[in-house]
């Protein structure tokens, strides 16, 4: 669709320090309520990931991303 409409361009106004850290958040409330070893894998992924992967782990977990927006 070209350089103006490229998903990279309409993210670059997301909070995503507050993203990771909600992300790790909720991913350590899983590993104390569900498994305690795909809640931890999750959340180091959490820790470790790129803004784009941010994004697709937000959208996984079905977090509204507008909030994140600045």
């Amino acid at each position: 669709m070209g350089f103006f409409f490229s998903s990279s361009n309409n993210n670059d106004d997301i909070d995503f320090d507050k993203l990771r850290k909600d992300l790790v958040d909720e991913y350590g409330a899983q590993m104390a309520s569900f498994s305690e070893g795909l809640g931890f894998c999750d959340m180091q992924d959490a820790e470790d990931a790129s803004n784009e992967e941010l994004i697709a782990m937000a959208k996984r977990e079905g977090i509204d991303l507008q909030k994140y927006r600045r």
